[in-house]
């Protein structure tokens, strides 16, 4: 009878080991080139992982490359321990928490162990020395950063490639193999590659990258031109556009024209007009967040904030009523006006009546999140020597720092995560931002948000008010800027009251409308430098290299070809 117990044991972690579809549902590159050509890279693999012990990168090819400073995070900051030389036989729990190097016959191999089955997100960081190669006439960078034959085929891969200056095509040539998406220049001088169709088995990542002599100072030399290195990842490759590639003829002229307005209308246009989610989608959506398939027009009222005041929270459920994230940022006009509840900032206009803000001295930063905080670094930075934000200063500042701006998207998904979940709002906290699904409790407080908005909607319908409750005004018109309802609200106030309490500070509210639409522009500034924008070339410079992509000045990528890379092999994933 003993043998009963132990039986049931495995047949539950056999259940549990199947409840998951292995996935990889994201990943999200970023590499940092110093002059001396050593690659920073930091990796973020959001997976699902249904088998196996641990998770692993192939790294091969690497002449005099080194890999050194490795470091590796989950979903709930655990950081892991380095053990140096992994151990690949080994059990789960023995693996958890740890990571390390694999030395192969070919190279190495990222191992960390996954700790568990189902959705996880793991950032992986790490140096790779000697990355960028000296040549007789150019510098270059050939590296493949996410391997074919994976454990399961990403659904969407991103690599972001910075230098210690501004690339673009006036010092720089760009070419990306192995996958089916574009490449191409962002306006702050960021190489981006990014797929547009999930990875099949037999596809990866390659990264090639001509630099103009002046920009780095590589130790690590090939006593070749560029031109072979060239010739040799060109095998076997196939890019739209050659096919009507002609020296000087009007009609390859023309036909690449329409080829770049195409590229033009994949890249840009579809950010603005996307389909609308589908019925299905917005049902998935409301059951994950609200336990209902659609969201109820009537859910009643509450002055009670939703939350329990936590914006982020409350964020997350406002920028997903339409059956996806909205991507309005709204949350960031929310943060403008906890600021000056806190004395962090103060709205003032110039002599030309344009609003701009100004910094208290020595603020106190205690109250905010982590990506509130940033946040403020942000606005500071953009305020310039002067210290003074002025109205569209912050928009100019995010245009050209898209970079930093995207970074703080990241981490804001990530801080609305771990508030949910730290609330124990979610199921499974390692759910990736767009597939989080909340518990009993969640769904019960995202219902009251609803009827939070349901009551400012109707405030100055509900006649019975309280004195504590005129208290809260503040506190209303941040929650209303998180729902895009606080121009509305502030209107609204400004019939029932001359004067708003925002934290200490007692403000005018005829002055509250301004003070909106000021910050309202914030959301819409980071909105739009969050969006990939490419620089293509419209024309060929002089020279063999031809038009497009397979000229090297952005465009589609090549699904074939890339040869000669380093850094990268067969295989990877889930093992």
């Amino acid at each position: 009878m003993r043998k009963l117990p132990v039986l049931l044991l495995l047949l539950v972690s056999t259940i549990s080991a199947y409840a998951y579809e292995p996935a990889i549902r994201d990943i999200d590159i970023r590499v940092s080139l110093s002059e001396d050509g050593t690659a920073r890279i930091v990796e973020r693999w959001d997976v699902v992982v249904a088998s196996g012990t641990e998770w692993y990168l192939v790294r091969e090819n690497l002449g005099d490359i080194s890999i050194r400073g490795l470091g590796v995070t989950d979903e709930t900051g655990l950081e892991y321990f380095d053990e140096g030389s992994w151990d690949v036989d080994r059990s789960l729990a023995q693996k958890a928490g740890k990571c390390g190097l694999h030395r192969t016959g070919r190279g190495y191999e990222i191992c960390w162990g996954v700790g568990s089955y189902g959705p996880h997100v793991f950032t992986v960081s790490y140096e790779m020395t000697n990355a960028v190669k000296t040549l007789n006439d150019f510098d270059m960078l050939h590296m493949q950063f996410v391997s074919d034959e994976l454990s399961a085929g990403p659904q969407h891969v991103r690599v972001e490639l910075t230098s210690p200056v501004a690339l673009s095509d006036e010092n720089s040539n760009i070419w990306a193999f192995g996958y089916s998406g574009t490449v191409g220049w962002t306006a702050d001088g960021t190489v981006v590659a990014e797929s547009d169709e999930a990875f099949s088995r037999e596809s990866s990542l390659i990264l090639l990258v001509r630099f103009d002599k002046g920009i780095f100072d590589s130790q690590s030399v090939r006593d070749t031109d560029f031109d072979s290195v060239l010739e040799k990842a060109r095998e076997g490759s196939h890019f739209e556009e050659d096919a009507n590639e002609e020296e000087n003829d009007p009609f390859a002229t023309f036909i690449g024209s329409l080829f770049t307005a195409w590229v033009m209308w994949r890249v840009f246009l579809k950010n603005f007009f996307r389909p609308k989610t589908s019925r299905r989608e917005k049902r998935k959506c409301y059951k994950r967040i609200f336990g209902l398939k659609s969201v109820p027009s009537d859910p009643g009222w509450t002055r009670d904030l939703p939350f329990g005041g936590d914006i982020l929270q409350t964020y997350y459920v406002a920028s997903h009523l339409g059956g996806e994230d909205d991507k309005k940022y709204s949350v960031v006009s929310a943060f403008l006006l906890r600021m000056m509840q806190h004395g962090v900032l103060t709205m003032t206009a110039d002599a030309e009546g344009k609003k701009e803000f100004h910094f208290g001295q020595n603020p106190d930063l205690e109250y905010m999140s982590v990506s509130e905080r940033q946040f403020f670094y942000l606005i500071k930075e953009a305020s310039g020597q002067d210290g003074v934000l002025q109205e569209k200063e912050f928009k100019t500042w995010s245009d050209s720092h898209r970079s930093k701006v995207r970074d703080f998207v990241s981490n804001l998904q990530s801080d609305v995560s771990s508030h949910l979940s730290a609330d124990g709002c979610l199921e499974f906290s390692g759910a990736s931002y767009e597939g989080l699904s909340f518990t009993s409790i969640g769904k019960e407080r995202a219902l009251g948000a609803l009827r939070f908005k349901r009551f400012l909607k109707d405030f100055t319908l509900i006649n019975k008010r309280y004195p504590e409750e005129v208290t809260l005004w503040g506190e209303y018109l941040v929650v209303a800027a998180v729902f895009g309802m606080a121009e509305q609200v502030a209107k609204e106030m400004e019939k029932i009251a001359p004067q708003i309490q925002l934290g200490g500070i007692s403000f005018d509210s005829r002055n509250l409308g301004n003070l909106v639409i000021f910050s309202d522009s914030f959301g819409n500034s980071i909105s739009r430098a969050s969006r990939p924008v490419y620089s293509y070339s419209s024309s060929t410079p002089s020279g063999r290299y031809g038009r497009g992509s397979s000229g090297g000045f952005g465009g589609r990528s090549s699904f074939g070809g890339g040869g000669g890379f380093s850094g990268g092999g067969h295989g990877g994933g889930s093992r």
